[in-house]
């Protein structure tokens, strides 16, 4: 059901990007600076050329695992307000915006919030499918500066299309998080929500990548480390692969 439900939520996804892409945004759009400020093209260009350029299989799968927990700023094109979107409530930099997409008969209503507060800047949407009640569909934040933030997009609310009575504490959340420290390294998370009940979660990738470009990831997969690479600030690097908590291989690549 799981995989199911993730197909369902990125087909639509997917329509909303094409539906968004042609509309004229002038007006109606909140101003340029409330836009996500986390660039994640910023943080692949720390990495050193002789990894990026590597064409050693462990390399390769390193930057892959890097350029998925990096690819966050994607869901938020889906946070764009279309020049059709109506103010549907007042309150300064809390202003909601609403908007519908038919096709077919069927119906899809989004609602948008951008507020600030805290020192943080805040956005929401909701989804409604045939007027039914609203869930939540994305919601982030990030501190002023953008050093911190997290996106969570729940793609498990696409069972409501099938069941009209789905409980939404069962609802699949993909979480992106990252964190800028005092020296200007960046710690990067990826979860992918497991069912709560074998495992908290079905993936998880955890990225550290310093100033000087070199560091690490853990890559787990229901809760248990499957990798572990890390490199250095030439692009050189080193793996192990685990199986049931245990090491059963390893291995290095050169920088390119």
């Amino acid at each position: 059901m799981k995989n199911g439900l993730f197909i369902r939520g990125m087909a639509v996804w997917l329509v909303l990007v094409l539906a968004l892409a042609g509309c004229d945004k002038e007006g109606n759009t909140p101003p340029d600076e409330q836009n996500l400020s986390f660039d994640s093209e910023e943080v692949i260009a720390m990495l050193p050329d002789g990894l990026k350029n590597s064409t050693d299989a462990n390399a390769e799968n390193c930057m892959s695992f890097i350029e998925s927990a990096l690819d966050m700023t994607g869901f938020m094109d889906n946070m764009e307000v279309p020049d059709d979107a109506q103010r549907s409530d007042f309150k300064g930099s809390g202003d909601t915006w609403q908007w519908s997409w038919r096709y077919g008969g069927e119906s899809l209503t989004l609602y948008w919030t951008y507020d600030e507060s805290g020192g943080k800047r805040h956005w929401s949407m909701d989804i409604s499918y045939n007027n039914s009640p609203r869930y939540d569909y994305i919601d982030a934040w990030e501190t002023m500066d953008g050093s911190q933030g997290e996106i969570v997009w729940n793609f498990g609310w696409a069972a409501i299309m099938d069941d009209s009575d789905y409980d939404e504490a069962e609802f699949l959340y993909w979480k992106y998080t990252w964190n800028m420290d005092a020296s200007g390294g960046y710690q990067i998370d990826y979860y992918w929500d497991g069912d709560g009940l074998e495992y908290d979660y079905y993936i998880w990738y955890s990225i550290y990548i310093a100033a000087d470009g070199s560091g690490n990831v853990d890559y787990y997969m229901m809760d248990q480390l499957y990798y572990h690479m890390e490199w250095d600030n030439t692009g050189a690097g080193s793996w192990s692969a685990f199986s049931g908590g245990q090491e059963w291989d390893s291995g290095s690549w050169p920088a390119a």
